[in-house]
């Protein structure tokens, strides 16, 4: 065995150890939620704001670069400017995160009223779920110190898959086994067992539970 080989294995081995070694410090270092939930890992690096309104359940893993964010007060006081006053406004969120959930990394969730994601859902990499839009009523102030708005819940269904990049914004609701194509924009509501892709996301095929089968959805025209 030549040189090169010797090191490909070694390098190989070291990176899985790293990662052993990773997922037992965030296993050992949980963050602290509204619950307690068995079998937690978090990887670092991770940012958790608002703990206390966030459950989570039994056997979930996410990746690096998490970001659950709970937001009780919005603009927040670091956001403070004095050439822009500005009133913050409270809410009362809720993150609720089932059983047996996964995420590769990069998962961003954030929530000024309540956003529920079901047991057994995938995630692949940076997908953003947020159920509040920034305001923009006017263009002669920072759109960071104006009112949050078009705040609404979102369900993610039991046992969906959400792809790469997916955006999913205010007011959605993902039914159960659904899969969400990589780098759509999900505006509307999805029924359950479907398969949706694009910006903003449709649904192209349906399982059909009589025939056991995936059948294509017809589209509207353009």
């Amino acid at each position: 065995m030549n040189w090169h080989n010797l090191k490909h294995r070694f390098l190989i081995r070291l990176a899985a150890a790293l990662q052993q070694v990773a997922d037992a410090a965030a296993c050992h270092n949980p963050p602290t939620f509204a619950n307690t939930p068995r079998n937690l890992i978090i990887q670092f690096p991770r940012r958790i704001h608002g703990s206390e309104n966030i459950s989570v359940g039994d056997d979930v893993y996410l990746g690096p670069n998490a970001l659950l964010n709970a937001i009780r007060q919005y603009p927040g006081s670091i956001m403070g400017n004095d050439l822009y006053p500005t009133s913050p406004v409270h809410y009362q969120p809720r993150i609720e995160i089932g059983s047996h959930v996964s995420s590769t990394g990069g998962l961003q969730v954030s929530a000024v009223e309540h956003i529920c994601i079901e047991d057994d859902v995938m995630f692949a990499a940076n997908v953003n779920i947020t159920d509040a839009l920034h305001g923009f009523e006017t263009a002669d102030i920072p759109y960071k110190y104006q009112p949050l708005f078009r705040s609404a819940p979102i369900r993610i269904g039991k046992g969906s898959w959400i792809g790469q990049n997916v955006v999913i914004l205010p007011g959605v609701t993902i039914g159960e086994q659904c899969i969400i194509g990589a780098n759509s924009t999900v505006t509307k509501s999805i029924p359950a067992r479907s398969i949706a892709f694009g910006n903003p996301a449709r649904v192209h095929k349906q399982w059909n539970a009589t025939s056991r089968q995936w059948e294509p959805v017809a589209q509207p025209a353009e």
